[in-house]
């Protein structure tokens, strides 16, 4: 968890502006080196942290639905908004200023009114980034 925690500190702090997020949960295991879970929500969007032997991961979802939920990691997120190609990979400080400077636009495409279009679109390309990676 210290690694998830010293990274929002780090590059993240703005997501604590105007009391925009709230953390909301958190899990912590030994499991395999150690994993770690945080869970931080405005009233659109959740974002969720992941260590993962010792790997640090970002994925979004909508606030607003419930029942089993879709993730959506950053690099595909950031492919939906700005229309890159970037794969995916580690949370890196790249991905907090594209979350600082784009955050209104995600929060957006997240919104009750826009979520089935947003969501239609991230899952192409989600087919489209695995077919151009051989899976």
């Amino acid at each position: 968890m210290t690694t998830i925690l010293a990274f929002i500190v780090a590059h993240m702090g703005f997501l604590w502006e105007r009391a925009r997020f709230q953390i909301v949960g958190s899990e912590v295991s030994e499991v395999n080196g150690g994993n770690a879970e945080l869970l931080v929500a405005s009233p659109t969007l959740r974002l969720r942290f992941l260590l993962d032997r010792d790997e640090l991961y970002l994925d979004l979802q909508p606030a607003h639905v419930e029942g089993p939920r879709e993730w959506y990691d950053v690099a595909l997120v950031r492919r939906f908004v700005l229309g890159t190609d970037d794969p995916p990979a580690m949370l890196g400080p790249e991905d907090a200023t594209f979350l600082r400077d784009r955050l209104a636009a995600v929060e957006s495409a997240f919104a009750p009114g826009a979520w089935e279009e947003t969501r239609s679109r991230l899952r192409a390309l989600r087919k489209k980034r695995a077919a151009e990676q051989g899976r």
